[in-house]
């Protein structure tokens, strides 16, 4: 199509040339990034050329997977061009689909204004669905009896959607795959699989009574409907002129499928991703979507950014010795302008309370000598991990946050006072049942699981919702009046026209006595769960409606408080992805912990990679001998090459006569020298 000529942007004009190339190209593209080596960046500038070269920005579509990337892409476009011309869909998978599903809800038998339940509530409505059907001898015949049996059950489903088998498929589908799996000789949970079809029938059923959608149902609708719909699915594409994708490698098939069903007639396809970092295949990501897209688009490009401006060269060229054992990747290898900066530590301690003391005293005295809390951070591949470092911390009175642990939506006084918005916001229709029966009991009212039966009993009998049916059920006096009361004060809140979101809220937890409750108790978190209230209310305020708050809430991927600055923080490897830091520290780097005796070695591998390449100017590994029993080195320790690692802590190391007390070594190579390096020359 004829465009009007490209106008000049200065973000475009920062880029290396490699990240211009990459933004410049048409047609399908797939960018293969390293850690560090600018793809928001180069993402962004893909999407500002567009624009720039006349694409109306309400026809760009841009997705990604947290809220927090999909919020730093609109903040640089809007600084390169402008408010007025931001892209009207950028977000992440669940969001842009829970968009599309809003506007047709009838392709997953919802009505207008419908309910996203967050995984905890998803889980409850699951646990209910199974209890009704007495299939639990059955859940645990097929899957194993020492994990939670619903989580598992909750998983299958999961499986199911993210593979786009629908409720009616889904016993054919299961016994395919079961056959598949015989015949290669590969293992499956049969039972389990078989157990979960009737139950993923009913558990659906009752999400279309409730007016409600999981996660797993925002794509899931969407993506099917356009496969079976033609003229749904173009009228779905023909929204777009380009469609963009960040994390590639992290797309399970629904996400996949979607991405092609909406780009399958222009081929405007650009995709961001790294094999190298592909590390959640437990969570359903398949690599081979990446590793195979030239197979699927001939006439595709290929560009690779392996000009790293986050980590020194030190850190870089052990991370490319760790995952050059990989021999599946796709190949490239990082290199840096930077100064070759300070050596890996390798520190061996000789159990878990010593390594940790050692870390937290090693990070106190950083911070004494002028590095914030908040440029560093102690990664690990486990979360058992985490208590003794809390402990250590916590000795220390060194400020830090737990990311991903609880996230900030998923506190239960969080979920409750959104509860009580919910009921208020839709009283009369039984997609409030879930969160009336989350709050109708807290604080005590009588309801226990006697009066509960009833209300449960006169709803199905009178086709109305458990809120409704307080009023004609046959409950105990007190527990009747009680309900009356509760019924009153929650339609007066939701009647209340005039009041903001967060001051219905306020009102709510004033009203039925949840905030009293709270400030009566005499247990240590009282006063965090009032804050977390209090910040409940903050959030409150920068929503104009109930509906656009709820459902934020329900796909909200983190919390807060994981951005509080001046905090030492403390994750997962996996919660690391995407982030960086100054100062980092790898504990429990042992044999048969890291990697772990199950799942994928070359994953592993790639997980080891990802956690080297989180640190921007120091890098700390550590193991113990003893730990749950005697312990070895991770073979991961013995990958890094000696020049680049030194064992002890570098104060402690003046052997070379240079270095004392972690002085960095100012090693800053000229451009050709830093060419030569990146060649292996």
């Amino acid at each position: 199509m004829d465009r009007p000529p490209e106008r000049p942007l200065p973000l475009l004009a920062d880029l290396t040339a490699a990240q211009s190339d990459a933004a410049h190209q048409d047609g399908p593209v797939l960018v293969l990034a390293g850690a560090g080596t600018g793809k928001t960046k180069t993402l962004t500038a893909a999407i500002a050329r567009r624009i720039g070269a006349g694409v109306a920005p309400s026809r760009i579509l841009a997705v990604t997977f947290t809220n927090k990337a999909a919020r730093g892409m609109i903040e640089r476009i809007a600084a390169a061009l402008g408010e007025s011309d931001q892209p009207g869909w950028v977000g992440t998978f669940h969001g842009l689909g829970a968009r599309q599903l809003r506007i047709e809800p009838e392709v997953a038998g919802l009505r207008p204004g419908f309910d996203i339940l967050d995984a905890d509530d998803s889980r409850r409505l699951l646990k209910r669905v199974v209890k009704s059907m007495q299939i639990d001898a059955a859940i645990d015949e097929g899957m194993a009896t020492s994990r939670d049996p619903i989580k598992l059950m909750a998983k299958r489903i999961e499986t199911f959607k993210d593979n786009l088998i629908a409720p009616e498929d889904a016993a054919l589908r299961v016994e395919g795959l079961i056959g598949a799996a015989t015949r290669e000789r590969r293992p499956i949970d049969a039972a389990g699989f078989r157990a979960a079809v009737p139950v993923y029938a009913e558990y659906q059923r009752r999400l279309r009574e409730a007016n409600a959608a999981d996660f797993g149902d925002l794509l899931l609708w969407p993506t099917l409907t356009m496969q079976r719909d033609e003229t749904y699915r173009l009228r779905w594409a023909g929204r777009f002129d380009c469609v963009l994708a960040d994390e590639y490698q992290d797309v399970c098939y629904v996400q996949y499928a979607w991405l092609r069903l909406l780009s399958a007639d222009h081929r405007q396809l650009f995709c961001v991703g790294d094999d190298d970092q592909a590390i959640y295949s437990w969570r359903g990501s398949d690599l081979a979507y990446l590793r195979r897209f030239l197979r699927e688009y001939p006439d595709g490009r290929l560009i690779r950014l392996e000009e790293n401006f986050r980590s020194t060269a030190h850190i870089l060229d052990a991370a490319n010795a760790v995952i050059a054992h990989d021999a599946e990747r796709m190949g490239k290898t990082l290199f840096t302008r930077k100064p070759a900066g300070d050596l890996i530590e390798i520190l061996r301690f000789p159990d878990a309370g010593a390594e940790a003391n050692g870390i937290a005293d090693e990070i106190q005295r950083r911070h004494g000598e002028g590095i914030g809390w908040d440029d560093m951070a102690i990664l690990y591949r486990s979360n058992f991990l985490s208590r003794g470092f809390e402990e250590a911390m916590m000795r220390r009175r060194i400020p830090y946050v737990l990311v991903g642990d609880v996230g900030f939506y998923q506190r239960a006084e969080v979920k409750d006072g959104l509860a009580f918005l919910r009921i208020a916001t839709t009283p009369d229709d039984v997609q409030s049942d879930e969160a009336f029966r989350r709050v109708i009991n807290t604080p005590p009212r009588g309801f226990g699981p006697k009066a509960l039966d009833e209300l449960e009993a006169e709803a199905s009998f009178r086709q109305s919702s458990l809120f409704r049916a307080i009023e004609t059920a046959d409950l105990p006096t007190k527990c009747r009046s009680a309900g009356l009361h509760f019924i009153d004060l929650i339609r007066a809140a939701g009647r209340d026209t005039q009041a903001s979101v967060a001051d219905q809220i306020s009102t709510l937890l004033d009203q039925t006595g949840y905030r009293a409750m709270l400030r009566a108790s005499r247990a240590e978190t009282t006063e965090d769960r009032l804050e977390n209230l209090q910040e409940l209310l903050e959030i409150a305020a920068g929503f104009h409606t109930a509906r656009d708050l709820l459902d934020h809430a329900a796909l909200a991927t983190s919390g807060p408080g994981e951005d509080r600055v001046d905090r030492v923080k403390m994750m997962t490897l996996h919660k690391a992805k995407g982030l960086e830091f100054p100062h980092v520290f790898l504990p429990g780097w042992e044999a048969g912990a890291f990697p772990p005796p199950y799942g994928d070695v070359a994953e592993e591998r790639r997980l080891a990679y990802v956690a080297l390449t989180r640190g921007m100017r120091r890098v700390t590994v550590s193991h113990c001998e003893y730990r749950r029993g005697y312990e070895a080195p991770s073979l991961y320790v013995d990958d890094i090459p000696a020049a680049h690692k030194v064992a002890g802590w570098l104060w402690a190391d003046d052997r070379s006569g240079r270095r004392n007390r972690g002085e960095p070594v100012l090693t800053q190579m000229s451009d050709a020298e830093m060419l030569d390096r990146h060649m292996g020359l």
